[in-house]
């Protein structure tokens, strides 16, 4: 039997924190995982770099086109300007939400947090990110761990703004890690 690898969905809009994004497009690369980047209008999406507009980059996908069942995995950079028009999207909540419910493993990256109670899956979670979150996490029924580097609740890890890209990606590669060994058991 052919074990088929699919992509890692990596989730954003414009204005997406652009440095996140090619830190964990080129480990991904290097550990042999493809990512696929996925936009709410599909062709390019600009990307947000330190305190201006920064590079355009290719969407492989177009939001509405594309189901969970076509990735292995969901990652979303952090940036606030991303991240509320994707949490004004049904298309992206429904997509997120497929993730968590489906069991397939989530990055939600610094602000990104705010996509979990848009999404309607933060209860009963714990999380971190950005102190600012905390409140709205609260009231969605997460349980607030501070802002720790990362956490890891079942299929979804969560991280605060100053963590290490380095350390947000191992935390989710370790879920794969974790999900191939079941799968050989």
């Amino acid at each position: 039997m052919t074990n088929t690898v699919h992509p890692i969905a990596i989730l954003a809009a414009a204005g997406f924190e652009e440095t996140t994004y090619t830190d964990f497009q080129k480990a991904l690369l290097a550990a042999g995982r493809v990512a696929r980047v996925v936009t709410p209008d599909g062709g390019l999406v600009q990307g947000w770099h330190e305190e201006s507009w920064g590079h355009h980059f290719m969407a492989e996908e177009n939001l509405s086109d594309v189901l969970s069942a076509d990735f292995s995995g969901l990652i979303v950079p952090n940036c606030e300007r991303s991240n509320t028009t994707l949490a004004a999207n049904p298309h992206a909540r429904r997509f997120i939400k497929a993730f968590v419910d489906t069991g397939k493993p989530v990055l939600a990256v610094g602000d990104a947090v705010s996509l979990l109670v848009a999404s309607d899956v933060a209860a009963k979670r714990k999380v971190t990110g950005p102190a600012d979150q905390q409140a709205a996490l609260s009231e969605a029924g997460a349980e607030w761990i501070g802002e720790e580097a990362t956490v890891t609740d079942e299929n979804v890890v969560t991280t605060a703004v100053d963590a290490s890209n380095q350390v947000r990606l191992q935390a989710f590669l370790a879920l794969f890690e974790s999900e191939e060994v079941q799968e050989a058991a």
